[in-house]
């Protein structure tokens, strides 16, 4: 579904989602450069961004795609933070599957939820 189409109510919150995530990543980029904090102190927070914006995704969303694209982003972010972090010891060339599983389960919730409706 094109932008043209949401809801107006949808689309503003989603602008204003994304204006506080640019201010943000703006801020500690720009007290990097001013040597006020290291911005590696920070790296972890951005697969914990990435999974709110796929809840919000989710939550703030009748469509069923993007209800799905939602899902597929909780995911990624799971799988960059696990990669990240070496969780049961995955790395980003030890895990790409979970990519092919998100992408599936993406597919399948978009099938499920649209045939409700």
């Amino acid at each position: 579904m094109s932008r043209q189409h949401e809801e107006p109510q949808t689309r503003h919150r989603k602008n204003f989602l994304l204006g506080t995530v640019l201010v943000t990543i703006g801020v500690l980029f720009l007290a990097e450069k001013m040597r006020v904090s290291d911005l590696a102190d920070y790296w972890y927070i951005m697969p914990a961004l990435m999974g709110c914006f796929g809840l919000i995704e989710i939550l703030s969303s009748r469509q069923p795609q993007n209800i799905a694209n939602g899902c597929c982003t909780v995911i990624l972010a799971f799988w960059i933070y696990a990669s990240v972090e070496n969780l049961w010891g995955w790395t980003f060339s030890s895990s790409w599957p979970v990519v092919l599983i998100a992408v599936g389960i993406k597919s399948i919730v978009a099938g499920l939820l649209s045939t409700r409706q």
